[in-house]
Order: C-alpha cells, then sequence, then structure tokens
C-alpha cells in the first residue's frame, strides 16, 4: 500500500479548493452541509473581494496564495481542488507540487474542463492520486450530473473521499476510461443548454399560438421540470413515458411525428457528436 493510500484509511479529509467560484463555492457549502467543519476547509483565490466573499459566507479560512496557507493537520488526508480556468490549471497544480509532501502525495480532484490525466499528472507528480471529473451547472443547486474517472494511483478509499465530495453537488457516475469523459461532455456538460433551448423555443412558439409571453415561458419551463421529474422518478424508461403520453391520432403525436420527421434523433447526435470532438480539441490544447 502506497503512502497516500496508507494515509487515506485513516483520519479525516482537509480539502483546500484553489480557486473560489461558482463550482467550488457550491461544493463548499455541500460540504460543510454534510459533516465537514469550516477548519477543514481552505480556500485559496487571488481575488481579494471572491476570498472576502467565501470566507465570511463560509466562515473557511481564504489567502491569495496557496503557499501561505498553513498545512493541514497531521493524520488529515489532504485533498485539493483545482477549480480555475484551464489556462490557470498548470500554475495551480504546480503550486500543489510545490507545497505537497513527496513522500505522500495529495489527493487532486479537478473540475477543469479539457484538462486530462497526462497533463495534470505532468504538472504535479506521476504519483500522484488525481480524479478528473466533468460537473454541470445543476451542480450549483446540489441537482448535478456529474462524470469522473480516476488514475491508477487513486485507490478505492481516495476515489470514494472524491466522491463524497462532488456527492454534495449532484449524482457521480464513474466511466472505466478517461476518453469516455469527452462523451459525457457532450451528454451531460453541455445537456442543460440542449434543454434552455427546447424551452426557449417552446415558450417562443407558444407565443406564436397567441399566448402571452410571461404565461407561454411559465408552462414552458414547469413542463420540462415535471417531465424530468417523471424521468428521473425511474418508473419506466423514458421511452417508455414518451409512449403513455402520446395518444395514436392525438395531438402528441402530431407534434412527434414532425419531429420525426425533420430527424430529431439524428440532429441531437449530430449536435452530441460536435460537441464531443470539440472536447477532444480542447483536451488536446492543453497537453503538455
Amino acid at each position: 500500500m502506497s503512502d497516500a493510500s496508507a494515509s487515506a484509511s485513516r483520519g479525516r479529509t482537509h480539502w483546500t479548493f484553489l480557486g473560489a467560484g461558482n463550482m467550488a463555492t457550491s461544493l463548499v457549502g455541500g460540504l460543510l452541509a454534510g459533516d465537514a467543519r469550516p477548519d477543514e476547509v481552505t480556500l485559496v483565490d487571488p481575488h481579494e473581494e471572491t476570498r472576502e466573499r467565501a470566507a465570511e459566507r463560509f466562515g473557511v479560512a481564504a489567502f491569495e496564495r496557496l503557499d501561505a496557507a498553513p498545512a493541514p493537520p497531521d493524520g488529515a488526508v489532504r485533498g485539493f481542488v483545482v477549480a480555475v480556468k484551464p489556462d490557470t490549471v498548470e500554475a495551480a497544480c504546480r503550486a500543489i507540487a510545490a507545497a505537497a509532501d513527496a513522500d505522500a502525495p495529495p489527493l487532486v480532484v479537478s473540475v477543469a474542463a479539457g484538462v486530462r490525466l497526462d497533463a495534470l499528472a505532468h504538472w504535479l507528480s506521476p504519483a500522484t492520486p488525481i480524479v478528473r471529473c466533468m460537473p454541470n451547472t445543476p451542480s450549483l443547486l446540489g441537482l448535478g450530473a456529474i462524470g469522473l474517472y480516476a488514475n491508477a494511483h487513486c485507490d478505492e478509499s481516495l476515489l470514494r473521499r472524491a466522491e463524497a465530495l462532488l456527492a454534495s453537488a449532484g449524482t457521480t457516475v464513474r466511466v472505466p476510461e478517461e476518453r469516455l469523459l469527452d462523451a459525457v461532455t457532450a451528454l451531460s456538460g453541455s445537456g442543460p443548454a440542449y434543454l434552455f433551448a427546447l424551452t426557449e423555443h417552446m415558450a417562443a412558439a407558444g407565443v406564436e399560438l397567441g399566448l402571452d409571453r410571461d404565461v407561454a415561458l411559465e408552462l414552458a419551463i414547469e413542463t420540462v421540470h415535471g417531465a424530468a421529474c417523471m424521468a428521473r422518478s425511474r418508473e419506466a424508461e423514458p421511452g417508455e413515458l414518451r409512449r403513455r403520453v402520446t395518444s395514436k391520432g392525438g395531438t402528441t403525436a402530431a407534434a412527434l411525428a414532425v419531429f420525426e420527421e425533420a430527424d430529431l434523433a439524428g440532429t441531437v447526435l449530430e449536435a452530441m457528436r460536435a460537441a464531443h470532438d470539440r472536447a477532444i480539441e480542447l483536451g488536446d490544447e492543453y497537453a503538455p
């Protein structure tokens, strides 16, 4: 068992967040709503206003630079969350490497879009346990769908600590290969925008059909919300739910026939393939 794995079998986790933006603060809020204590969370952000706002909101220590933050107490499992923009991930990782104990590499969780494990390991150290994850914007409400993949240095105990962190933001799903995170990006990462666009167009169509804009928007939003709740209940798969609300020769069947004629399935696949391919391109851009 490695030093990191042995450490993971005991002690609580002390999380240091590099970046105090929306995603970071949603995770901090989730941690503190659970069993984490404020003295087990540290924030590092170069922007004074962001630091002060987060420190006041959560009662946690916040610092301008990582080298100004004190080390966690002995016995704590040290975890870092890289929650900065992709173009500053290298600097964040190098700061972690400088602060880490070479004999006991910390657990690093990256929520930075597009930056692959090989790049993270290059900037940290080859033996660092790393979990790379792809959250989405509903994570800010604790309703996210988060795909994650860990490198070979991250054992089950460390991975569960990372999942416990991310669970405060929503549902976590492990994928068996890192490349599948690009598919996760195309599905759940970008997915909320697809639903926002559909909701927007439904409301606009309602206005065209004579409804007041506010009425049309409320009906569209609540329809999407209600349908999502039905799907989330897992009573039946989405295809079966669609069939249940589609009467032969009825209004829903007439609308779905238009979607089918326009090749909705092919359009969705084409759009998600474009998102998937762009995710790969972004990963190439940030390769070391």
